[in-house]
């Protein structure tokens, strides 16, 4: 009788154990996709400084700005592929709403639905074709001249054969991207934000295995090279017959008319993004330029730091995207409202924390007068990116929201943005270097705050009375 009065004991304790995870977990708004998302970010934080660490311990600082520009000068893949990828997610998450998946990983429903979802793949597939080999022709040879003209030829870094072949790997990886976009619009948030956990852990483990086997540059093409392959094996593993199914479709009566119906929400999304390069991706060139790569790399490897906390709390707003469309699809504004306000909360606590913790550990190091904190920029214009940080991640859930609506009301903001940050990093990079960088970001980043919240206070009660 004990032993039975014991056993009914556990499995109660369990139960409410259970419970309480459960409600707990709730309440912070984390939903299957966040928790797999969160897992892969986790594991961000976890490998972030330890990149960070291996690459001042194992790259030059001239060898870390070059590591950080390549990035940026990559960001150019962005005037060739013209936001298609946020696009074809909204669009398929429309077409869902009228679908469902099949225990053969196929989907079937309105035969329509399913029509127009082929049509948005067949086109995405070509279209980041002829990106990509774009990208290749002109990237790539406006890399070698830019980085020419900007270092002396003398110097001891090799970087000319890491970058060709990272820009031939990242031009592959653009004819995947849709592919992910396509699945994450018909509702595999999960599933993919499980398997970028397994991408991240492979690729995060190649490039340290480059950094410690000093393979300089190079480890950057290695960890680009193992996220290609990885994506490409678990694609055609895991849903090669949904693939398969809908490029098999037959377009015979053109369900998308993609001039009226695609272009003029994409050309807007596509304008959106190409202010985002001057906004985000300008610092480093010009710094390279202006005022050499060391202090490049102090940017970029702050800039770094500053995106990780971001995109763990973009978590919580990401795995969102689909269901908020399905949401409008539906004319369900309440609920869409409801979950919106909830997890911009949510992300919002996550961020201001995590931005807390680490500007109080780089203020840390500056007073010790660490050697790693030479790799960043000082406590002052690190602080500038923070704030900037935190300013930027509302303006980008209330885009998140307005967009899910198929429309992009940001568009003059954005390229305002841009005209105003690309203008204020011309003229302050050379005479103030990163502080003077920093501080036009803050500036630009308060002004977009303002204007981004009028234009999505007004929007929002425009659409939804209608």
């Amino acid at each position: 009788m004990a032993n039975v009065l014991v056993t009914v004991s556990q499995v109660s304790w369990q139960a409410r154990s259970q419970q309480f995870v459960h409600s707990t977990l709730q309440f912070c708004g984390i939903d299957r996709a966040i928790a797999y998302t969160l897992i892969g970010r986790g594991w961000s934080v976890f490998a972030g400084p330890v990149t960070l660490f291996l690459i001042a311990r194992f790259l030059r600082p001239d060898q870390q700005g070059f590591y950080y520009t390549f990035g940026s000068v990559l960001g150019l893949n962005v005037f060739f592929e013209l936001g298609l990828t946020y696009v074809l997610l909204q669009f398929a998450s429309h077409e869902k709403a009228q679908l469902e998946w099949t225990s053969a990983g196929t989907i079937m429903g309105s035969p329509l639905a399913k029509e127009r979802l082929a049509a948005l793949l067949k086109f995405a597939v070509r279209w980041y074709a002829l990106a990509a080999l774009l990208c290749l022709v002109t990237v790539l040879p406006a890399g070698l001249i830019f980085f020419s003209r900007s270092f002396p030829a003398d110097a001891n870094v090799v970087w000319r054969a890491p970058w060709i072949w990272l820009t031939i790997v990242s031009a592959l990886s653009m004819c995947v991207s849709p592919l992910f976009s396509v699945l994450e619009g018909c509702g595999k948030v999960c599933q993919i934000a499980a398997m970028r956990v397994q991408q991240s852990v492979i690729a995060s483990l190649g490039l340290w295995f480059g950094l410690l086997c000093h393979g300089g540059l190079f480890a950057s093409p290695i960890f680009q090279t193992l996220n290609l392959v990885f994506a490409l094996s678990w694609v055609g593993l895991r849903y090669g017959p949904f693939f398969r199914d809908l490029l098999s479709v037959q377009l015979e009566h053109h369900p998308i008319n993609w001039s009226k119906e695609v272009w003029p929400f994409q050309w807007r999304i596509a304008l959106s993004w190409l202010s985002g390069y001057f906004i985000f991706q300008l610092f480093n060139p010009m710094l390279f330029s202006a005022r050499g790569p060391a202090e490049a790399g102090r940017m970029g490897m702050s800039l770094a730091l500053c995106g990780a906390m971001s995109a763990v709390a973009m978590a919580w707003m990401s795995t969102k995207v689909a269901p908020f469309g399905m949401l409008v699809a539906k004319g369900d504004y309440q609920e869409l409202d409801r979950l919106f306000f909830r997890t911009l909360s949510q992300s919002l606590i996550v961020l201001v924390t995590g931005c807390t913790i680490t500007l109080v550990a780089v203020f840390s190091l500056d007073r010790m007068a660490h050697p790693f904190a030479s790799r960043l920029l000082t406590p002052v214009p690190f602080a500038m990116l923070l704030g900037s940080t935190l300013i930027n991640h509302v303006v980008f859930c209330q885009a998140y929201y307005l967009r899910t609506h198929k429309q992009e009301p940001f568009l003059v903001l954005s390229v305002f943005g841009a005209i105003l940050t690309g203008s204020l990093t011309y003229l302050l990079a050379k005479p103030f270097g990163a502080t003077g960088v920093a501080s036009g970001y803050l500036a630009t980043s308060f002004t977009g705050l303002a204007l981004a919240s009028i234009i999505f206070r007004k929007k929002r009660l425009e659409w939804h009375a209608v």
